[in-house]
């Protein structure tokens, strides 16, 4: 069993979801094509190979002004061969584990942009096989002190506060790559406008 040693100072110790029921959580990890169109976070979306693409790790509706840090189990399913890709969170990450995140900004806290999302970090994805679906889970860290149960973050220094994920349940994906069924709005037509934006734009 691991041992946790918290990052912060501890007072106090929920089906793959549609865009539309994503944007409306609060305080809930999601992954997102666009960072400033909460639409466009959780789902599944078609990617051609070959194609380079931006995903983005986002906490939606935050229930403070801030994120000084943040805690969280980043997974998904794809086998050697499928897809290209690793996350580059915003930050530094205590844990240096390779699915377990504990990252506090390296300068100031991050805040919400104008959709109220909070951007944690970026994956540049190049899909290989079209025919395997990619799913993405977000989840809580196994053995955490600071959030033992939910993955979560700090907005207030001694308070943390847990969070959910935008499928609303920690065994569902939170966001998926050629799945079966596709929403029309992660059709390669409808959003291929997200997929080369700059890195640095939902920041």
């Amino acid at each position: 069993m691991r041992i946790r040693i918290p990052f912060v100072p501890l007072l106090v110790i929920a089906a793959l979801a549609t865009a539309n029921s994503a944007s409306a959580q609060q305080d809930a990890f999601c992954i997102c094509l666009d960072p400033l169109n909460p639409n466009s976070c959780g789902g599944n979306v078609m990617i051609p190979v070959g194609v380079p693409t931006n995903i983005y790790l986002c906490l939606l509706n935050p229930s403070g002004s801030q994120v000084m840090c943040w805690e969280a189990r980043i997974t998904d399913s794809r086998q050697d061969g499928d897809m290209l890709g690793e996350w580059e969170m915003w930050g530094l990450d205590a844990f240096m584990d390779p699915y377990d995140y504990g990252v506090v900004p390296e300068t100031q806290p991050a805040v919400p942009n104008a959709a109220n999302v909070v951007v944690l970090g970026m994956m540049w994805v190049r899909v290989l096989n079209e025919a395997a679906p990619v799913e993405f889970f977000v989840g809580p860290v196994p053995d955490s002190i600071s959030f033992p149960d939910t993955p979560g973050y700090v907005h207030t220094l001694g308070y943390n506060a847990p969070a959910t994920v935008c499928s609303g349940d920690f065994d569902e994906p939170v966001f998926g790559i050629n799945g079966v069924v596709a929403a029309e709005e992660g059709t390669w037509g409808a959003i291929k406008g997200s997929y080369l934006a700059d890195p640095a734009a939902g920041r």
